[in-house]
């Protein structure tokens, strides 16, 4: 799967019902994936998918934008922006991770608030 595409998947896990979560972070995810931001560290998909229920319930309706991705060497960067369910920008943020044998996201890390001057949606 293209950079672009995966991150895009990825990103909408956050706002996918529990029963699709397991399903995409499977594909999206390397087994022994971690996921590190300012709130701090999670190892394994059933972590990461707690987390993102816990995403839901302070954030209802809101969904993350990918603006833009630069991948090279099995690394990538995402920048991207919450979005509330009335469209509008809440946060910008990044994303790095890096990638396993099969391109899959192994580890990530968040970055945020970035501000409007990092990031321009």
């Amino acid at each position: 799967m293209a950079p672009e595409d995966l991150w895009n998947r990825y990103s909408a896990i956050w706002s996918s019902p529990s029963e699709r979560r397991r399903t995409e972070l499977a594909a999206c995810l390397a087994d022994d994936a971690t996921y590190c931001d300012v709130n701090g560290l999670l190892a394994g998909r059933e972590a990461l998918s707690a987390y993102m229920a816990g995403f839901q319930d302070s954030v209802p309706g809101g969904a993350f934008e990918i603006i833009e991705v630069r991948a090279h060497h099995g690394r990538s960067l995402a920048r991207w922006a919450l979005r509330a369910a009335s469209g509008e920008v809440l946060q910008l943020g990044a994303s790095f991770a890096i990638h396993d044998e099969a391109g899959r996201l192994k580890t990530i890390t968040g970055f945020f608030p970035l501000t409007t001057a990092d990031v321009q949606p």
